[in-house]
């Protein structure tokens, strides 16, 4: 008998083998059905396989079977508790989401166990400071650094990081950093000349742009000064400029992305109708043209959404920044511009998430005046998205600057009601109707708060 079995636990261990490697082969194949049935058998045979439900869920994920992927991820963390491979695929699994504060949580395990692998120190932080948490990037960002010296990108992200945090010197070290590591790092070069131009060292953001500039011999100075006439509203010369251009380098992507973006800036300076879209559909047409060459992708993805947004087409425009927001070096704009599509699709709660993550993002960099119109729009989100403390937070100090902002009235009266507060909500109210009587909104709350 003892033979017997020991024959028998021989078969099985040969089986066992086959069904595996059957099951690596077909995953490469991308035959996943096959894989998935391979890795059944396996499992059948050795229950305790943490490689086989790990594969499994792997094939289930590329078949978008997102809770049997996160079953078998689970079960596989749960049989090898020292391994990092099922806990980086179920924040794989959470970023396929969309829910990087998941991602940030499984990363982290796996950072707490391999401590020596500066690629997925890096990981942990940018899913964190994807997530809105640019404070905790900062510690893995360090040790990221520490172990490689020459990570470009950690030190890029780390520069943003301590931006986003206030620590202005910090900041600018790292990415001073980052451009000695790699001075083609046009990010980094970019944060740097923003900074320095907040610190008021103009010699030090020239040499910057100077630099920019340098690195794109072609265009570089053209795309400048026709960014610089767009800014001042002289579209038609920046036109001009953008066209001599491109007569002398017709195949450089980036002129297309500055016609785009000069485009995009057009549309948004004009009146709603027939000339945005018009202009809209100009800059579509440009960006599409700079996405086939050589642009930082993510440049590029953020300014063809906020176009295909102003010429109508929304749900499209959502589609492209959300991936705008997933590519790396990422646009802050991309997290504005998906704000404002989420609202247009009437998504408050998503529109909220996004606005939110921009003002994480561009940190004070913007002026008072900005920050208060963006804390406003937050406030009347927080009221749309039912979270009517965090509105109260954000609209009660603005009312004393404008007592008479009637929209600003109702959205208060309804956060004020949701919250108990009655008589100030009524009180909202009756003021907001003393001076805007047919108001839509307010008409539609008199009946409730009786």
């Amino acid at each position: 008998m003892v033979a017997v079995l020991a024959v028998q636990r021989l078969n099985d261990a040969e089986r066992f083998r086959q069904l595996v490697e059957t099951g690596e082969r077909a995953l490469a194949a991308g035959n996943t059905y096959a894989a998935i049935e391979a890795f059944s058998g396996a499992i059948a045979l050795r229950g305790d396989s943490m490689a086989s439900h790990l594969r499994r869920g792997e094939a289930y994920r590329a078949q978008r079977r997102l809770e049997e992927a996160g079953r078998d991820f689970r079960e596989a963390a749960r049989l090898q508790p020292g391994a990092t491979d099922p806990l980086v695929a179920l924040a794989t699994l959470y970023e396929g989401q969309g829910n990087t504060a998941a991602a940030a949580e499984w990363l982290g395990r796996a950072a707490a166990i391999d401590r020596q692998s500066p690629t997925l120190l890096y990981r942990l932080a940018l899913t964190r400071y994807q997530s809105g948490q640019a404070a905790a990037a900062i510690e893995p960002l360090r040790q990221a650094v520490a172990l490689n010296p020459g990570f470009d990108e950690a030190l890029y992200l780390l520069g943003v990081a301590l931006r986003d945090t206030q620590d202005t010197a910090g900041a600018i070290e790292a990415l001073e950093r980052a451009v000695r590591t790699n001075p083609s790092l046009a990010p980094a070069r970019e944060e740097l000349a923003d900074l320095y131009r907040a610190q008021q060292r103009s010699s030090d953001e020239m040499t910057q742009l100077t630099a920019l500039a340098a690195q794109d011999p072609g265009s570089g100075r053209d795309v400048a000064i026709a960014l610089a006439q767009a800014r001042r509203g002289e579209f038609d010369a920046a036109e001009a400029t953008l066209t001599a251009a491109a007569e002398r380098a017709p195949d450089d992507s980036s002129l297309a992305l500055t016609r785009g973006r000069i485009r995009v800036l057009r549309a948004e300076a004009s009146p709603a109708g027939p000339s945005r879209v018009a202009w809209a559909a100009e800059a579509v047409t440009a960006l599409e043209r700079a996405l086939g060459g050589t642009v930082r992708r993510s440049e590029g993805l953020a300014l063809y959404g906020r176009a295909l947004f102003l010429r109508g087409d929304v749900a499209e425009a959502a589609r492209i920044l959300r991936e705008a927001v997933a590519t790396t070096p990422f646009s802050r704009l991309a997290f504005l511009y998906l704000a404002d599509a989420a609202e247009a699709l009437n998504d408050p709660v998503d529109a909220r998430r996004w606005l939110l993550r921009y003002d994480v993002l561009e940190g004070d960099l913007a002026t008072p005046e900005i920050r208060a119109a963006r804390t406003r729009r937050l406030g009347g989100l927080a009221v749309a998205a039912g979270d009517y403390r965090d509105a109260r937070a954000r609209l009660e100090p603005l009312l004393a600057a404008a007592p008479q902002d009637v929209e600003l009235l109702g959205w208060l009266a309804e956060a004020r009601w949701h919250t108990g507060d009655v008589e100030q909500a009524r009180a909202a109210l009756a003021l907001g109707l003393s001076l805007a009587p047919r108001d839509a909104t307010l008409r539609r709350l008199r009946p409730v708060f009786r």
